[in-house]
């Protein structure tokens, strides 16, 4: 994760845009957990590890791609993101009632639509702007 940090900080914005790097890291999550589900072991437990990489630019990127042109609605775009840390509370109670219906590994597929998400955020989603 620290690795995923300070990379962040060398590269962002002058090597590569906080929505590419975003982008690239979602996909690398997507491939980690993949790796992670369909290996065993050592192999397993590190992919598992890995996906403290994957994860560390997503609040950092997340956040200024979110607020960007938000105007007089900034103060409540930062609200919700705030509220979005509710999610960190949440999806361990799913990951722990899929961990109890399939396994443990298993439930980790339930990374994949989350980072599915995430790179479609990164890609087009930020743009969005409903006002």
């Amino acid at each position: 994760m620290l690795i995923g940090y300070v990379l962040g900080i060398f590269l962002i914005p002058k090597k590569i845009s906080t929505q590419k790097w975003l982008t690239i890291n979602a996909i690398l999550g997507i491939l980690i957990t993949i790796a992670a589900v369909f290996t065993s072991g050592f192999t397993s437990v590190l992919c598992v590890a890995l996906l403290g990489f994957a994860n560390a630019i997503m609040w950092p990127a997340i956040w200024p791609l979110a607020l960007d042109s938000l105007g007089k609605f900034t103060k409540i775009g930062s609200a919700w993101l705030v509220m979005m840390i509710a999610g960190g509370a949440i999806l361990p109670l799913v990951y722990g009632q899929l961990a109890d219906f399939w396994n443990t590994l298993m439930a980790y597929l339930l990374l994949i639509p989350l980072y599915l998400y995430i790179v479609y955020f990164s890609v087009a989603g930020y743009k969005k702007k409903s006002w």
